[in-house]
């Protein structure tokens, strides 16, 4: 097995874990609930440690290694000027050092192809996903699909109207939202980007991410379905084939739409997520409307703590201490100490230097995908944007300190990365020229399945 097979595998054993974590802390192993949290973990460590010779060879090179910095000096501030717990610095340390770098890595071992592949996994996944969503949504908290981390009763959160929203395998109803949020774009890719003729079970993956939607009772989703819809339309835009492609699929959106309205549990679905609606939105919105509570969320979690960024230690209150470990092991409970906000939550845990620099991170590299993926666009090639939506708005709010929004963080922008690769071509291996002369001399010899002692390097 060559070295780049070997990482493959190990990225895809982390997309599985994301999705089916929860349920193994559920109702596998429940017993274990707390070490499960952790199940990646290895994964991404052994990824990182294999495709090594690959990331430090790479154009992604200075990327890795301010990742890794952050994650050293981050540790080293909370041991000697923050919290001082050595556990709780180490599993904040583990973000930067071993899961923001596999974002790097998918575009390192997978091409355009490999991530069709995932985007087949997702839209499939996505229609037991809704029966097991529908599922918990109708039935008592009591029963054993609602099962909490731990085998506890009640894993749903409260919603409206006395329902609870479901968080499907997932540990929390974030779990859901993301995964739905990344589903959602990939079955609007089959439709939009695909290669006709279209499969059959692609209709039900678009009813089970039409269905999930009411029976989720979240406002979150529907933003992701918007900034989905806005891609989209962007992809569909560069061409006069795309926007035929377009009205096709939004005259059978409409349809499938109408049809599952007429649904029992859709109608009860849509009457608590109207409520919830109208309920978050006149406490957020301060009766302004849902734009204005939209913007006040945003503006919560970005400018404000900007702001606020004079008023923490110069070195941060100590890596680590935003996530539920650390503030376990710190204070005794589960709360925020830090923030609830990913921007907060940077600069509070590291400080506004340090944090100054994670954040900084994280804006060029949503500026580079961006670029990245209008190059593409150019080229013909729509995936990276239909893609964008949910990894810009991940690499940008994503909050890194729970471990499922982490892993969607890198799975989301991973994807929409190695979307920008050539099928059977390295990464951005020709930068604008013709690739099609270069398949026989550019990474045949992994993709062939010929073992190579080293990678080569990659500019």
């Amino acid at each position: 097995m060559t070295r780049r097979r070997q990482v493959q595998l190990l990225l895809w054993s982390y997309f599985w874990l994301l999705i089916f974590e929860g349920a193994l802390r559920k109702w596998v192993f429940p017993g274990f609930s707390n070490q499960l949290l952790l199940i990646r973990d290895p994964i991404a460590i052994w990824a990182i440690v294999a495709g090594a010779p690959f990331l430090t060879r790479s154009r992604w090179t200075a990327w890795v290694a301010t990742t890794w910095i952050i994650g050293i000096l981050g540790t080293i501030f909370a041991l000697f000027f923050g919290h001082g717990d050595v556990v709780t610095a180490l599993f904040g340390a583990r973000v930067f050092c071993f899961h923001i770098p596999l974002i790097f890595l998918f575009s390192l071992v997978f091409d355009q192809d490999d991530v069709w592949n995932f985007i087949k996994a997702l839209a499939i996944t996505a229609i037991p996903m809704t029966f097991l969503a529908a599922a918990q949504y109708s039935l008592p908290q009591d029963h054993l699909v609602n099962r909490a981390p731990g085998g506890m009763e009640g894993g749903g959160f409260s919603g409206a109207l006395g329902r609870f929203r479901p968080p499907g395998t997932f540990s929390f109803i974030n779990g859901l939202v993301e995964f739905y949020g990344l589903a959602s774009a990939a079955v609007v890719a089959i439709f939009l980007a695909g290669k006709p003729p279209l499969p059959r079970w692609i209709y039900a993956s678009l009813l089970a991410i039409i269905v999930v939607l009411p029976i989720s009772i979240s406002r979150s989703l529907l933003y992701k379905y918007i900034i989905n819809g806005i891609m989209a339309s962007f992809a569909a835009a560069s061409s006069l084939r795309n926007l035929v492609a377009a009205i096709a699929f939004t005259l059978i959106l409409l349809a499938a739409s109408w049809a599952t309205s007429h649904l029992g549990t859709v109608q009860d679905a849509r009457e608590a997520f109207l409520a919830r609606w109208e309920e978050a939105t006149e406490m957020e919105g301060q009766g302004q409307g849902a734009l204005f509570a939209l913007q006040q969320r945003t503006q919560s979690g970005t400018l404000d703590e900007i702001k606020r960024a004079l008023e923490q230690p110069i070195f941060g209150h100590g890596i680590g201490l935003g996530t539920n470990v650390g503030a376990v092991r710190v204070s005794g409970f589960q709360d925020f100490l830090v923030s609830e906000s990913a921007w907060g939550n940077l600069i509070g845990e590291l400080g506004p230097l340090l944090g100054g620099l994670a954040l900084a991170f994280r804006i060029g590299l949503v500026l580079l995908m961006i670029q990245l993926m209008l190059k593409e666009l150019r080229k013909g090639n729509t995936l990276p944007t239909i893609l964008s939506g949910v990894a810009i708005i991940a690499v940008l709010f994503g909050t890194t300190s729970q471990p499922t929004s982490l892993g969607f963080v890198v799975l989301c922008s991973g994807l929409m990365l190695a979307a920008c690769n050539s099928p059977k071509i390295g990464l951005f291996a020709s930068d604008g020229a013709d690739t099609s002369q270069q398949q026989d001399s550019s990474w045949p010899e992994n993709f062939a399945g010929v073992d190579s002692s080293e990678p080569k390097h990659y500019s």
